[in-house]
């Protein structure tokens, strides 16, 4: 078993979250609360994520807006409370929070520009796995994080590191999520965030709803809208690559979210059928050759799926 110690800013963090004023949140669609997609939704338990089959391909977000504009050196507390649960039992499957930062000045949030300061549970390491299906704590302030770093090729940082060096960049979201990261079969409820002394409590009926036929001891019942969802965008893509008149084409490379796309006769294949609602940016790298002389082209085409009627 492994154990941590928590030096004395972490345990006065903790403090702090644990006298934090608490607030039920009803809503996650209203406020400063937003989701990128419909497989993050309120139930009576806590906002419940997934599941998701392939952990590493697809997930989803609970979004924050009520610090944005505050300086990230004067925050003095964000925790997460939540529990999940996978089929295996491999290392980055939990959720995890990020703070992001204005990169670019315009205040507005952009996934792809900003600027992310990031907790994982289980911090690059792989044999460090979170217990499954009971109630988890982690605090971000004082611990150990990654600044602009996901897929973990640089490593952990501390918090004071982080601050000392980004202190004066500005918020422009607070986010938990849960997939693009890895897992099969895998869920999760948050309980509860706090930050910078006020807590949000998920953990309350949600706003407006109607409750559900009462379910076996230890379960959830979720009533469902009988009518069937339609989605935009959810079809096979096929994008053209372009390059100079003239030239000769090399090669083409494309990713999304980390994972390559094949490509056939010059067009990059996007399958979006059984994707949830969400962006979808595709980053395409093109070589050719011109004039004796080798070129490379970098795109970013931004796709989407769309939630039309439920």
């Amino acid at each position: 078993m492994r154990r941590y110690i928590l030096g004395s800013a972490v345990a006065l963090s903790l403090a702090l979250a644990g006298a934090a004023q608490a607030a039920p949140v009803n809503s996650i669609d209203s406020g400063a609360w937003s989701t990128t997609n419909s497989t993050v939704f309120k139930t009576p338990d806590g906002v419940h994520f997934g599941t998701y089959a392939d952990g590493g391909a697809i997930g989803g977000t609970l979004r924050y807006s009520g610090a944005n504009g505050m300086l990230l050196r004067d925050v003095t507390d964000f925790s997460y409370t939540f529990n999940y649960k996978q089929a295996g039992s491999v290392a980055s499957a939990a959720p995890y929070i990020r703070i992001f930062t204005d990169a670019d000045g315009d205040g507005q949030f952009d996934n792809n520009v900003d600027n992310s300061i990031l907790l994982d549970p289980s911090y690059c390491n792989q044999s460090i796995v979170p217990a499954q299906g009971v109630n988890l704590t982690y605090q971000m302030v004082g611990g150990s994080v990654r600044y602009d770093d996901d897929p973990c090729n640089v490593g952990q940082r501390s918090w004071a590191d982080v601050v000392g060096q980004h202190g004066g960049e500005k918020i422009v979201m607070v986010a938990v999520s849960q997939g693009f990261s890895a897992g099969t079969d895998v869920s999760a409820m948050l309980k509860r965030i706090t930050f910078n002394g006020q807590a949000f409590d998920f953990n309350v009926p949600p706003a407006n709803g109607t409750q559900g036929p009462a379910g076996p001891a230890g379960t959830t019942t979720i009533v469902q809208n009988s009518t069937p969802a339609r989605y935009a965008g959810r079809t096979l893509r096929k994008l053209t690559v372009s390059y100079p008149k003239g030239a000769k084409l090399v090669s083409v490379k494309a990713k999304l979210r980390d994972r390559s796309l094949p490509v056939r006769g010059g067009k990059v294949m996007v399958d979006l059928r059984n994707k949830p609602v969400g962006n979808y940016n595709v980053h395409i790298t093109v070589k050719y050759r011109k004039h004796g002389r080798t070129h490379t082209s970098k795109t970013v085409r931004n796709l989407s799926v769309a939630l039309t009627q439920a």
